[in-house]
């Protein structure tokens, strides 16, 4: 919109300077060409003017017979000669002859310029001009001393400008019309460029649209995967621990009842064998030493598959620091445990997954590092749950754990820890030894959860 009415103000402004030149050029093409002429036939007859006289008897004559004769031909309405100094020498009307006027009209001519243009009827001596009722042009020409470029006189001449008028309306009218078409041309095809490029933008516009619904749809799936994928994780890690506290328990009741049971059997069948050679009763007490060997690790295994009683008040720091005394008393190691702005209230998923990854970090500690302090610090920072464990011992380069009773491992505390949305990293190096770090998010947990574990038996007691 705004560029056509710029280009429509462009064509009117170029329209109307090309028009006036055009019309200027008419008139100065006719103003030229009518100087030319009457100055062949004016200028012969005013050669006794030289010294600022009057054309004399003789040369007036002749100016009379050309001005009959340009009046014959209706296209001249007046003819005047001016001296230097302003006095009219000559004219159609005779009243004027010998009167002098300002000489503002003549100046230019008197340089030797032909000066011509639509005439102006408002001077003393143009009375009988505006009498005629016409559109005239004037023309003022030098008229120049025979074979010199001395100027004697001026000659001003009106001239019908009827068929001057009509002309230059013809010549502006045919500019108009190329301009015009040339405008309409250029506005046509800057319209057809607009309307393309304007439909290629909304084809554009409406693909981009498109797209943007696609993407705002994958994302929307991508979230709802996301989340079913967190709470499959979820569920997974709260099935694991089930699992683990069904095998536990199952071993504690089952496998370890029964070799405790074999165990009391042994020493009835130690009684009965009192009198048997020293082989035999030496045989007896390797077996019976061999069942209480595996009996400890069987009940140690157990107790690493049970987690700890969390229990409805959901204290953590309360059941890591049981933890705590308990991996102290057993594994002759001396723990640091800082607590900074723990709630008391949080989700079991994430107690349960801090609680077996303090856990396995110490028990890796004890048994892989070499390491006689432990450190752990439990806080809470806007939303987020961190845990650290480290040790001073070797360091992972020769602390990775292996055998048959490894527990977890880092690939087992790093799974269950990303399985609840959290982090985990492992910061170590040789002989500077070994920090475990965690990070979870308590946001979309619940706090209160229904109970999903088995009842286990608790076998300290025993």
């Amino acid at each position: 919109m705004l560029s056509s009415l710029v280009l429509c103000l462009s064509v009117l402004a170029v329209g109307g300077w090309v028009g006036t030149r055009i019309a200027d050029g008419v008139l100065r093409g006719t103003s030229g060409a009518a100087a030319l002429y009457m100055m062949n036939f004016v200028e012969p007859y005013v050669q006794s003017m030289d010294g600022g006289g009057s054309p004399s008897a003789e040369d007036a004559r002749g100016l009379d017979a050309i001005d009959e004769l340009l009046k014959s031909r209706r296209h001249v309405a007046s003819v005047k000669i001016w001296r230097p100094d302003g006095t009219i020498v000559y004219s159609t009307q005779k009243g004027l002859i010998g009167k002098r006027f300002p000489t503002t009209d003549i100046a230019p001519s008197l340089r030797g310029e032909i000066r011509a243009g639509m005439a102006d009827l408002n001077d003393d001596d143009s009375e009988f001009e505006r009498s005629l009722s016409m559109p005239l042009y004037e023309i003022f020409l030098p008229l120049y001393k025979n074979e010199t470029e001395k100027i004697i006189a001026v000659a001003e001449i009106y001239e019908d400008a009827s068929a001057l008028l009509r002309d230059q309306a013809s010549a502006v009218r045919g500019a108009w019309l190329v301009v015009g078409s040339v405008g309409l041309g250029t506005l046509l095809a800057l319209f057809v460029v607009v309307h393309r490029g304007s439909t290629t933008i909304k084809g554009q516009r409406s693909a981009i649209r498109q797209r943007f619904r696609e993407k705002m749809l994958l994302h929307r799936k991508n979230d709802i995967l996301t989340s079913e994928t967190e709470e499959a994780l979820r569920t997974a890690a709260r099935i694991d621990d089930l699992v683990h506290t069904r095998i536990g328990a199952e071993l504690h009741d089952g496998p370890a009842q029964l070799m405790s049971f074999v165990l009391l059997r042994l020493e009835d069948l130690e009684q009965e064998l009192n009198d048997r050679p020293p082989s035999a009763r030496a045989l007896l007490k390797e077996l019976r030493s061999a069942l209480q060997d595996a009996l400890k690790e069987l009940r140690v295994i157990a107790a690493d598959l049970l987690l700890p009683e969390v229990g409805d008040s959901g204290n953590l720091p309360e059941v890591l620091r049981k933890i705590i005394q308990t991996y102290e008393g057993r594994a002759a190691c001396i723990v640091d445990f800082e607590v900074a702005g723990v709630p008391e209230k949080l989700p079991r998923e994430v107690m349960r997954c801090v609680i077996k990854v303090t856990q396995e970090a110490l028990n890796n500690a004890s048994k892989h590092s070499g390491s006689t302090r432990q450190t752990v610090i439990l806080r809470w920072d806007d939303g987020m749950l961190r845990l650290s464990v480290r040790d001073d011992g070797c360091g992972l380069s020769s602390a990775t754990p292996t055998g048959p009773h490894a527990g977890l491992g880092m690939p087992g505390m790093a799974s269950r820890v990303r399985a609840l949305g959290g982090t985990f990293s492992v910061l170590s190096s040789p002989e500077q030894g070994t920090e475990i770090l965690c990070e979870l998010s308590v946001n979309g947990f619940q706090t209160e959860l229904p109970p999903t574990r088995l009842q286990r038996r608790s076998i300290e007691s025993d």
